[in-house]
């Protein structure tokens, strides 16, 4: 009996634990929405534009940077204070010869011979930008015209930020059964309601800012930078990290969920390895909220949380209660191993998609910390066959007061047909869980 008794605990603490992250924290987060005050901000916005630097680490990205340049170049934001400093980790395809084509004095190229990992990179660049203001971003991100200026006005009214994030839109195609785009809309929602108190840990790699003077440089073995990057800031220098809504970003998810199983593997391993390095913002007088534990660790936590709920439920089959779950359990795990063959099947082909994803998600995860703790994880990463979100989209003259005039009639695309464009071939990765 005693044995029977502890298997229940441990059965029905697992789901309760997974209901809470999954949708209770989420339902306390637009609580305390309701009933608490947002962090004070400031109105308006800089009087003076600082200087800024937008920097990118690039590995094999010959198919997207030509277009990402384009679509840096065409923010609205004083270009004589907008550098662009693009540094190549060892690419061994035509990325530093095309970029190279675009070399001026405000475009930089740093090439690195040797592979070396996105941390070191980033520790690099940084150490090496002349602008005030650190705007972060990928290879295959695409900025609305405004991003750069909203990222500068978003640190400058909140006195507290150590920095923001901008909003990104994942879009992904269901067909695949790949539901990155439809999660990501579930994890924004839910980091709007954080921003309001300045609890948003990290959001993605495509797009945020902080200011230069306040970056603490990340261990060089870093597998996940947007993650490590704010949590590192937070935990030595103190600060908030808040949204800026106003700058907005798309990307295009892995087409197929192989490949966004893979980058989750690398981003399971990522998440053990950050919460070595920062696990004292989980302290309550950190700054961090219900965030870190929440949002982060109880989610992280997820892979394990299912196979104690599944091995307690097989110790539980002698109760007739427990052999209804049990078969429940059996009928997700079914549903998500039929979800390619169930995907014209309208609501239930759904329900399968996304059950599909969830499996193969903490899969990934659980994956990523075992492959962490044999010291079999790399702080380097492979370019995903994707859509190319950005390719053929350029500057469009029309984007604002500070835009530059570009020679090139090739260039003249309405920010629409921008973002037209780069719907066209479905979703991409974020650095989020």
């Amino acid at each position: 009996m005693g044995n029977e008794r502890l298997f229940i605990v441990l059965l029905l603490a697992s789901f309760a634990i997974l209901l809470y992250t999954y949708a209770g924290y989420p339902a306390l987060l637009w609580l305390l929405s309701k009933i608490l005050p947002a962090r004070a901000t400031e109105q308006g916005e800089p009087s003076v534009w600082p200087r800024v630097s937008v920097i990118l680490s690039a590995y094999n990205e010959e198919a997207v940077i030509e277009a990402r340049i384009r679509n840096l170049l065409q923010q609205d934001y004083p270009p004589q204070k907008l550098e662009i400093l693009i540094g190549s980790d060892g690419s061994t395809d035509r990325t530093c010869e095309i970029v190279d084509c675009w070399r001026s004095k405000q475009i930089r190229l740093v090439a690195f011979n040797e592979r070396r990992g996105k941390a070191s990179i980033l520790n690099d660049l940084i150490a090496m930008a002349r602008g005030e203001i650190v705007v972060l971003t990928d290879a295959n991100t695409v900025f609305r015209s405004q991003a750069v200026r909203e990222l500068v006005r978003g640190l400058w009214r909140h006195p507290s930020a150590c920095a923001v994030v901008g909003r990104l839109e994942i879009q992904s195609s269901t067909a695949n059964g790949n539901l990155d785009g439809a999660y990501w809309r579930y994890e924004t929602w839910m980091e709007t309601l954080e921003s309001r108190f300045g609890w948003i840990l990290n959001h993605n790699g495509a797009i945020y800012a902080f200011r230069r003077d306040e970056y603490t440089p990340i261990p060089n073995g870093t597998i996940v930078d947007d993650l490590m990057i704010p949590l590192l800031m937070r935990l030595h220098r103190g600060g908030h990290v808040f949204m800026a809504p106003a700058a907005q970003a798309t990307e295009t998810a892995s087409a197929r969920i192989g490949d966004e199983f893979r980058r989750r593997v690398r981003i399971g391993a990522g998440n053990l390895h950050a919460l070595l390095w920062t696990w004292p913002l989980l302290l309550p007088w950190k700054g961090t909220g219900p965030a870190y534990f929440s949002h982060k660790l109880l989610r992280w936590l997820a892979p394990l949380l299912l196979l104690v709920g599944f091995g307690a439920n097989l110790e539980l089959l002698g109760v007739p209660f427990f052999r209804v779950l049990f078969a429940g359990q059996l009928a997700c795990y079914g549903l998500a191993l039929l979800a390619p063959l169930l995907r014209r099947v309208s609501m239930v082909g759904l329900a399968a998609a996304a059950l599909r994803f969830f499996f193969v998600m903490n899969a990934a995860l659980l994956l990523g910390f075992i492959r962490f703790a044999l010291g079999a994880a790399r702080p380097f990463w492979n370019t995903t066959p994707r859509p190319v979100a950005v390719e053929g989209l350029s500057a469009s003259p029309g984007a604002g007061a500070f835009a530059p005039r570009l020679a090139s009639s090739e260039l003249e695309l309405d920010h629409r047909g921008f973002f037209a464009a780069a719907g066209a071939g479905g979703g991409g990765g974020g650095g989020e869980d």
